[in-house]
């Protein structure tokens, strides 16, 4: 599977989505923006298409940051910043919040921990 994640920030705080227990990608826990890449798609286009579906955030300026595999899968990191606070959760979230570097949910999965650490030390 193809996927694209997004990192979004403000005043150097991240936002991140917390899964309902019934979303079948890990459910429960938190995360990034993070989506399928349809097939054919662009994951430029990808990352405007989740970010918007996942939290009403219309995109005018994001970063590509990496591209990498883990785990038999492929994954495009993309970050931004926002000043947007009137975010709205589609069906596959049922919380957001904005999180400082050492104050982290316990639940963020490891993998987009460890990419979220990466990205603070470009800022």
């Amino acid at each position: 599977m193809k996927y694209c994640v997004h990192f979004i920030f403000k005043d150097n705080k991240v936002l991140l989505l917390k899964r309902t227990l019934t979303n079948p990608f890990y459910p429960g826990i938190w995360t990034p923006v993070v989506g399928k890449i349809k097939l054919n798609e662009d994951p430029n286009l990808a990352v405007v298409r989740e970010t918007k579906e996942e939290t009403s955030i219309e995109l005018d300026n994001f970063q590509f940051v990496k591209h990498c595999s883990f785990n038999h899968d492929e994954y495009w990191f993309y970050r931004s910043k926002t000043k947007a606070s009137n975010i709205s959760l589609n069906h596959e979230n049922d919380y957001f919040d904005f999180f400082e570097k050492n104050y982290l949910p316990e639940n963020l999965w490891s993998f987009f921990k460890a990419e979220l650490k990466d990205l603070w030390l470009l800022s």
